[in-house]
């Protein structure tokens, strides 16, 4: 297939319906420490700011997400924030064909938030997780392409595992944060990380940072007053837990730059989901100014600029669903950067994602540059996997 005319959609997801006590369920061994129903919800999208509030000033499940409650009671089904969807590999890619899609990076279901939970056996669960969506992946792992999680308290064995997961499928890996620190407090950029880039880039895949991954540290912040005369109530709490995403995601992208590892592994690539992208044009151009030789910050120590080492191995997708209206306006600022995607089956994504660039946005999908275009569409991403030596 060309590169010119393929499309890529970077960012789906694999739900289950499946309950973690389930047999099937990839965690089921562990369901005992797991949050259940409405808990498990809460932690998904307010955890790190939860954990940071006292736990007398703690809102519970029901408490936190009145909105989604107040909806499941209208409907007399359960407590949820996207639409159950427990897919088959098969309607997966007739969808695909129905759209106009190639290929799929597929993310695990809300699932892998669940690891955090199991403790010293993270490894044993994250396997257990690759392995369930390699499985119902497998008829179509030519187009539908796995993300894996790994477990980073041993970057060997996570690299090790990278190897295993990439045999079963997987094109994609999360990284991810603990209370807004790297994993093991060892930062993206150390050169202990190296093992992992190293098999990342021998295997042909890619680094995913996704908004679920994100945790920050919300200490001192949290106790916000919520629930006080004159307070603003508890989805105060919701909207002050979404605010610390990008800025994570901005710590480990200046890691990385910073700490020279774009430097010794230039084939890497790193694909940011679900996270915005109106700053994005503004940090590209910081880090560049900051790259630059001066009196005050020094030489820069490579013959790549950090500018082009950012274009070259950052990539970012537009959230549509999501009110991201200027997606196509920094497509045309960072032709290099932006990705298409749908987030299918999630509330934010859309069934027909293509067509959705011609009816959402004050730019049109059809007006802008064809080569642009084609390279928004897949062109660009194919790129990424191409140049590691093994390309879709």
């Amino acid at each position: 297939m060309s590169t010119e005319s393929v499309v890529i959609d970077v960012d789906s997801h694999w739900e289950t319906e499946l309950a973690p006590d389930h047999a099937d369920h990839p965690l089921h061994q562990w369901s005992d420490v797991l949050p259940q129903g409405v808990e498990r919800l809460a932690h998904g999208i307010a955890g790190d700011l939860l954990n940071a509030l006292p736990l007398d000033r703690r809102p519970d499940g029901r408490t936190l997400l009145p909105g989604l409650v107040a909806l499941a009671e209208q409907r007399g089904g359960p407590i949820i924030l996207h639409p159950q969807h427990d897919s088959t590999s098969a309607e997966r890619v007739a969808w695909m064909d129905r759209v106009g899609i190639d290929h799929c990076l597929v993310n695990p279901g809300a699932y892998w938030q669940q690891v955090e939970f199991i403790g010293a056996d993270r490894a044993a669960g994250v396997q257990r997780c690759n392995d369930f969506l390699a499985e119902r992946l497998s008829e179509h792992r030519h187009r539908l392409h796995g993300v894996a999680l790994i477990d980073c308290s041993d970057l060997r064995a996570a690299a090790a595992e990278l190897e295993r997961a990439r045999g079963r499928g997987h094109r994609a890996f999360f990284l991810y944060t603990v209370d807004g620190r790297p994993p093991g407090d060892v930062p993206f950029g150390h050169p202990s990380w190296d093992v992992v880039w190293r098999t990342a880039v021998a295997n042909g895949m890619v680094a995913v940072i996704h908004v679920g991954n994100t945790a920050s540290s919300f200490a001192g912040w949290a106790d916000i007053g919520w629930d006080l005369p004159g307070g603003g109530g508890v989805t105060a709490l919701t909207r002050l837990a979404n605010t610390q995403r990008h800025h994570v995601a901005q710590n480990m992208i200046s890691s990385l730059l910073y700490g020279g590892v774009f430097h010794r592994h230039p084939n890497l690539t790193v694909l940011i989901e679900e996270m915005k992208l109106a700053w994005l044009p503004s940090f590209i151009e910081m880090c560049t100014r900051q790259s630059m030789p001066n009196p005050g910050l020094g030489d820069w120590p490579y013959q790549v600029s950090g500018g082009d080492m950012l274009r070259r191995a950052l990539r970012v997708t537009p959230l549509p669903g999501f009110g991201d209206n200027e997606a196509l306006d920094v497509l045309a600022a960072l032709p290099e950067m932006v990705e298409f995607s749908s987030d299918y089956p999630h509330m934010e994504g859309n069934v027909d994602p293509i067509a959705l660039y011609e009816t959402a946005f004050p730019t049109k999908l059809s007006e802008i540059d064809r080569q642009l275009r084609t390279r928004f569409l897949g062109a660009t991403m194919a790129e990424c996997f191409a140049r590691t030596g093994d390309p879709l």
